[in-house]
């Protein structure tokens, strides 16, 4: 009976990452994951230290021949090995969703926070759209895990420690290198505040501001060098980063996902309201607080530890309001962190003589009426989050068998190496992972096409886009271009010998496909069609 209890939090956080994917499925999170688990497939199939691909025509990623996530795609190599991509991604998507909860259960654990299962789980849960993003198969969910272990080895662990963490976010994300020199940076501030208003303790557990940031360079320069082609993936990173930023500060209407453009206000309380509520609130204990010597309690360590998660999460806030709403991870991940550790311990307090003065002459039954209260609001707020989930299971996830009737017609009705023009940048994802005969355009972001060739880009953009169909352009605006028909642009400018599209997605280039002898249906399918390109000498040839 005694063990009991304890076993009961760990259930809490499988229970609660079970509900998320059995809600989910049988779709899964994103397209994303198809093109993950694809390339660990071209990496069983090939060489694992080949990271080209040639699938990938018109697309840097395809002239360079390197991997900026080859550490995720070797991770994900047994799950490719079961032969069958939905199950592959299923199993994924799960074990990334239980690796990170346990992560979050570890630290809290090791910080002193009590139920930190359960802590773990309402981590999870804490906004039902980032619930909805640690349930994909992407990248960003191990290095969230692991920059959440590295603030936690910064405020208690050791140099070599925090370089090995660095490496890992490296290695399997190398888009966000300057995660770990900024939690550096952040633990080096906070423990600065925390000596301050705290003082030293004895033994100090924390690594030497000194080494802190070094040894975070040291690992991040070593999880980049630990693959193959370092220096093309660092050419691909500044397409991905550099040149990014910069096109997103023009007018041009790129075909970007929505995850990359700032949130805003008032989505982003209407989506958070309870945490952003319970954030704040932390925010202004703290100050408060310190500002009376209240968090003596805490200790330094675990000072520290607050002090950067409000940090690190205020940063990342501005950000997804700024620039990127995808940095919202990070605002409720350190931010969650952050509550956990001040309301966990002050929960776990003995006896009322370890409570300030002003505590102690808290009347209980008014203490007690406000922890109902709160557990009320929980609750209500976890129903609504499941609601949500269930909306975003239902109208934002994707079938596990996305394209694959398609990619897999094609690959039987096709030559190897034949082109396929897909409308949309992200049928990249699925037609790779079911079908690596044919080769594609794109792979994966959209500014990478861009930066190999902005004509060939807009040329693509305006039919992707549903914005012309019999023609087509190879600039914006299309006065300071040149206007091609639509079927010699992807003959001549593309070299496509089939096009897919999506009615549902492309009504307007769907019905000139049709309308147009040019193009033959050859499958149609309840999501897709494909169309086989006449070539023109066939064309000329029936003429009289």
């Amino acid at each position: 009976m005694s063990g009991r209890p304890s076993a009961l939090p760990v259930i809490a956080l499988l229970a609660v990452v079970a509900l998320g994917h059995v809600m989910l499925f049988p779709r899964v999170g994103d397209l994303d994951g198809f093109y993950h688990i694809g390339h660990a497939l071209a990496y069983l199939e090939g060489s694992i230290l080949d990271p080209s691909l040639p699938w990938a025509t018109y697309s840097i990623i395809g002239d360079y021949g390197a991997d900026l996530w080859w550490g995720f795609h070797v991770l994900l190599l047994p799950f490719a090995a079961l032969g069958d991509v939905a199950v592959g991604l299923r199993l994924a998507a799960v074990a990334l969703t239980l690796g990170l909860g346990l992560t979050v259960f570890g630290v809290l654990g090791r910080h002193g926070v009590p139920l930190a299962g359960v802590w773990a789980a309402l981590f999870l849960v804490a906004v039902p759209n980032i619930f909805f993003r640690h349930l994909m198969v992407r990248p960003h969910v191990v290095s969230l895990a692991a920059s959440i272990a590295l603030l936690s080895v910064l405020v208690r662990g050791r140099w070599w420690q925090v370089a090995l963490l660095s490496a890992l976010i490296a290695w399997v994300h190398l888009s966000l290198f300057w995660i770990a020199p900024s939690l550096a940076v952040a633990y080096a501030i906070a423990r600065v505040v925390a000596t301050v208003t705290v003082g030293r303790e004895r033994p100090d557990t924390g690594v030497p501001i000194r080494l802190a940031l070094p040894a975070a360079v040291l690992g991040t320069v070593a999880g980049w060098l630990m693959r193959p082609e370092p220096l093309a993936t660092a050419s691909l990173l500044n397409v991905q980063l550099v040149q990014l930023f910069v096109l997103k500060a023009t007018d041009a209407p790129l075909t970007f996902s929505q995850e990359l453009a700032p949130i805003g206000f008032l989505e982003l309380v209407r989506t958070t309201w309870l945490f952003a509520a319970a954030w704040i609130g932390v925010i202004v204990v703290t100050a408060y607080e310190a500002a009376r010597g209240g968090l003596s309690r805490l200790g330094q360590s675990r000072a520290t530890f607050l002090v950067a998660g409000l940090l690190v999460s205020t940063t990342f806030l501005a950000l997804a309001l700024l620039s990127a709403r995808r940095a919202m991870e990070q605002w409720v991940s350190f931010g969650f962190l952050s509550i956990a550790l001040l309301a966990g311990l002050s929960s776990r307090t003995p006896s009322s003589e370890a409570l300030p003065p002003s505590d102690v002459t808290t009347p209980t039954a008014f203490r007690r009426v406000v922890r109902t209260g709160g557990a009320v609001v929980v609750v209500a707020y976890l129903a609504w989050g499941a609601w949500r989930h269930s909306l975003n299971a239902r109208l934002v996830a994707y079938p596990a068998d996305s394209l694959r009737e398609a990619a897999e017609f094609l690959e039987s009705a096709s030559e190897p190496g034949d082109l396929v023009f897909h409308a949309r940048w992200d049928n990249f994802g699925p037609l790779f992972a079911y079908n690596r005969t044919n080769r594609y355009l794109g792979g994966m972001d959209p500014i990478f096409q861009f930066a190999h060739d902005a004509r060939t880009y807009w040329e693509f953009f305006y039919l992707s886009a549903d914005v012309t169909t019999e023609w087509t352009c190879d600039a914006y605006p299309c006065t300071e271009g040149i206007a091609t028909d639509t079927h010699q642009a992807l003959t001549d400018h593309f070299g496509a010998r089939w096009v897919l599209v999506e009615p549902r997605r492309n009504p307007r280039l769907s019905l000139y496909l049709l309308n147009d002898p040019r193009f033959e249906l050859a499958l149609e399918t309840q999501r897709e069609a494909v169309f086989e390109i006449v070539p023109r000498n066939v064309i000329d040839q029936d003429r009289p």
